[in-house]
């Protein structure tokens, strides 16, 4: 009888030098990690579902897209989910013991996360992820130590051109409350998350700008409170591009349009995003293959009834690799 050497769609075995390089970059990543003062947890592959149902939506803009998520159920008839993402597991254990635990908190993850995806070129189902966390530092301290890390980490992983957008939560809020009008925002988010000029040019010329420059030229439409905080952020992105000469930095709204904070504009069934402050992703190559991201995300906590200031980051070691293109090799 042959045997056969396929694997299952969108994971992938690797062998000799891939293995080799694969090791040789956790190695230097986890090096790195340790010397800034993180420590790391190792968290099980599969839990219960139920702590999760509140975090799911039948989009992709909170946690995870319900479909997204591998479940079955054990021989106790107990339903049970593998490892999405470290981030709600970490904040599900971590939330009814930060009482017995000295904050602020350093800790960093890596392993296996599973999500199932519609096959398409390239597209992972399986990925391998290093990720921090940073808990209880007061105010934009968190978000700021966790990018810095975060960047510091690319700096040393990564080794074709990268850039890094930034954004934070809410901050459209008030031109898409304007453009909407109280109606459905699903569509309209997804076009400004396209860049789709056309749709943003029937609205207002804000908007428009946005779509096409990542910020409005008068940072006052957006509200007072997210102008100022988008001067800060731009100070922070023009500080950091100093810092970090090997990575291309910008401040772009668009790329989060999905991640409202008002009521009226949040998607999934009323769900609140993902995160609350600072959101970054980092992108590699002509192509911009996503390498990773994170910001805050207090809310997480607050919903699992701890207090908490929380601020992390995921990378993808397939994708600094190069791995992502090639994710079915499976031949030594």
């Amino acid at each position: 009888m042959r045997v056969s050497a396929a694997l299952p769609t969108g994971v992938a075995a690797l062998f000799l030098d891939s293995a080799r390089r694969h090791r040789e970059l956790e190695d230097t990543l986890v090096k790195h990690l340790l010397e800034g003062r993180f420590e790391e947890v190792i968290l099980p592959v599969v839990d219960y579902l139920d702590p999760y149902e509140a975090m799911l939506t039948n989009t992709a803009s909170s946690w995870v897209a319900r479909d997204e998520l591998y479940r079955f159920v054990d021989r106790d008839g107990e339903v049970l989910a593998l490892r999405a993402d470290f981030t709600p597991m970490l904040a599900r254990l971590l939330a009814p013991r930060l009482g017995s635990l000295e904050l602020p908190l350093r800790l960093f993850y890596r392993g296996d996360v599973l999500r199932y995806q519609e096959e398409r070129a390239g597209r992972q189902r399986e990925t391998y992820q290093l990720g921090a966390e940073v808990l209880g530092l007061p105010g934009e301290a968190g978000e700021r130590a966790a990018l810095q890390q975060f960047l510091e980490l690319l700096a040393v992983g990564e080794r074709r051109r990268v850039f890094v957008v930034m954004g934070f939560a809410g901050a459209l809020d008030r031109l898409l409350l304007r453009a909407t009008n109280g109606n459905d925002p699903t569509d309209l988010v997804a076009a400004v998350m396209r860049r789709e000029r056309r749709v943003a040019r029937g609205h207002q010329a804000a908007l428009l700008q946005v779509v096409e420059n990542g910020i409005p030229d008068d940072a006052s439409e957006l509200g007072d409170l997210a102008a100022e905080r988008l001067e800060r952020l731009m100070n922070t992105c023009s500080e950091l591009n100093t810092a970090f000469p090997e990575i291309e930095m910008r401040v772009d709204l668009a790329e989060f349009a999905d991640q409202a904070l008002a009521p009226e504009l949040q998607l999934g069934g009323g769900l609140r995003a993902y995160y609350d402050g600072l959101v970054f992703r980092a992108f590699a190559g002509a192509a911009a293959e996503p390498l990773g991201g994170g910001g805050r995300y207090d809310g997480l906590f607050q919903r699992l009834g701890a207090e908490v200031t929380a601020s992390g980051f995921s990378l993808s070691l397939d994708r600094l690799l190069g791995h992502g293109s090639d994710i079915q090799e499976t031949r030594p």
